[in-house]
């Protein structure tokens, strides 16, 4: 941990000279700001953060005493060391009940330095670990944080190709460290029509999607370290579970019960087979959207969960056909899926529906596509083709109305972009997942989107990063983190080039607003 520094003193030989007498960098601090009187530090001390700030007591324009005092109103927790001669002792002692940490005559000692130095780092860790731990508890049980953290599951079971670097960070972050070394069980569950007769107005799954997501927060919150809950936007009123291995029946049983009797409905559920490690996560919610729609097709009579065995498509087929869909190439996807759904159907018909689901998945769109009618019509491959072609169609034109290829793979490296900002993304890792080469993605990025590939993504993360100061109460040592910026100084002097105000001003200056429109005063 480094903390910034910024001294204050008119003697530039002064200021010169502390820099010399330690290896600040060592001791875990950067000097970050100079000012040779009041009036400069109070202007740096509004632009940017510091953790401490050493000050000689008799400067002109403002003098040390005056500087505490604006020194204490814009940053309450900034630590503070009085420099100061023989004849200013008084100034000195009136600086140290004023809560500055501690004073040092002049000329100051290299060993001096070290030790009040060592002192301040102490306390400032202290105080960081304090409010780390307090903010992290508070920000956990916020709404952003759930998002994220879903956002970084289902980057998981679709099998993206994060960044080995943000992987270790992302873990603790989401404390999923342990999860890496556990065998776990995916559930996959959805409302389905119910029997029961009620004196309300007509209830259907539609309706209740939001209760039943509520509702599944809640039953996993009753396990809070043997289940993760997350739900994909692609698929509406279905819920996604991974609990450890040996409790996911009694958590499906916990699902069914709880759904039937607080919603009146019937629960469809499946159950993925049991994997290990976060590789094999993709595999385990799969199998359990499988054995979902599986369960939608044995009938409302059987409750039961289902387990789905059937072996899934080759990885090499999944990316390939993902390459056409994403290109436009229809006539290529045309041939692999021809060729699947012919294999699996030498099997059986049951082998091919599960193969037209598997590809079905690629497209991210609503699961309950394959409801019970389409099964009883899908007879045959080519039957099964057309439906896939059907909405492999719908999918290359809802990416792009007008045009497909280039165009439609810069489109989708945008949402990409945009769901995956807080993690480290690297012009060649975006250009590897869309089979690019780097310099030509580059070009054509820049060509599609009006700017480089460097400032688009920096937009898309000052977007969020203006989102969280202005709705939450975080730092802007977690702001930086949690919006993928490479450092606090980083951060701020972009934020600043881009708006003409410092992070902090921003938030103030919101702040103030918000105080200005409230109805209750």
């Amino acid at each position: 941990m480094m903390y910034n520094v910024l001294i204050a003193d008119d003697e530039i030989e002064v200021r010169e000279g502390l820099k010399l007498k330690v290896n600040w960098q060592d001791m875990g601090f950067i000097i970050s700001g100079e000012a040779a009187n009041g009036i400069e530090a109070e202007e740096l001390l509004k632009a940017e953060h510091f953790d401490l700030l050493i000050t000689d007591m008799n400067m002109p324009v403002m003098d040390g005493v005056q500087l505490l005092d604006v020194c204490r109103s814009l940053n309450p927790s900034i630590q503070i060391m009085i420099i100061t001669g023989y004849e200013d002792f008084h100034y000195a002692r009136a600086g140290v009940r004023s809560q500055a940490m501690d004073y040092l005559l002049k000329p100051v000692t290299r060993d001096e330095l070290k030790t009040t130095l060592n002192k301040i780092k102490d306390e400032l860790d202290k105080k960081k670990q304090l409010h780390g731990d307090s903010e992290m508890m508070q920000w956990r049980l916020s709404q952003y944080y759930k998002e994220m953290k879903q956002r970084f599951l289902l980057d998981l079971v679709r099998g993206h190709r994060l960044p080995p670097s943000s992987l270790p960070e992302r873990m603790r972050l989401f404390h999923l460290e342990s999860w890496q070394d556990h065998s776990v069980c995916f559930i996959t569950a959805g409302m389905r029509n119910s029997g029961i007769q009620t004196a309300s107005v007509e209830r259907i799954p539609e309706k209740l999607h939001l209760p039943f997501e509520l509702l599944c927060h809640e039953i996993a919150q009753s396990y809070p370290d043997n289940v993760q809950v997350f739900h994909d936007g692609a698929h509406p009123g279905i819920m996604h579970f991974i609990t450890l291995e040996g409790i996911q029946h009694e958590f499906a049983q916990q699902i069914t019960a709880q759904t039937r009797s607080v919603l009146t409905m019937d629960v469809q559920v499946g159950l993925g087979l049991s994997v290990s490690g976060f590789e094999r996560w993709k595999e385990g919610y799969i199998h359990s959207l499988l054995a979902w729609n599986s369960a939608g097709r044995k009938g409302a009579q059987d409750r039961m969960p289902v387990v789905d065995h059937s072996p899934l498509l080759p990885e090499e087929t999944s990316r390939m056909l993902h390459r056409c869909l994403i290109r436009g190439e229809l006539d290529s996807f045309r041939s692999v899926i021809r060729k699947e759904l012919a294999d699996s159907f030498r099997i059986s018909t049951s082998h091919m529906i599960r193969s037209l689901f598997q590809i079905s998945l690629l497209f991210e769109q609503e699961s309950s596509w394959l409801s019970p009618e389409w099964v009883l019509w899908l007879k045959t491959p080519d039957q099964a083709e057309l439906l896939l072609m059907h909405w492999a169609e719908d999918f290359v034109n809802q990416q792009q109305p007008s045009e497909v290829g280039e165009d439609t793979v810069i489109e989708s490296a945008k949402r990409y972009i945009e769901e995956n900002y807080m993690l480290e993304l690297t012009l060649t890792s975006l250009a590897d997942h869309y089979n690019y080469n780097s310099t030509y993605f580059s070009e054509i990025f820049k060509e599609a989107a009006g700017i480089s590939f460097i400032q688009y993504v920096t937009e898309v993360r000052m977007k969020h990063a203006i989102r969280l100061l202005r709705e939450t109460q975080l730092t802007v040592w977690d702001v930086t983190e949690l919006t993928g910026f490479r450092s606090p100084s980083y951060f701020s002097s972009k934020f600043k080039k881009m708006f003409n105000i410092s992070p902090s001003d921003y938030r103030l200056l919101h702040s103030e607003k918000i105080d200005n429109h409230d109805p209750k005063k």
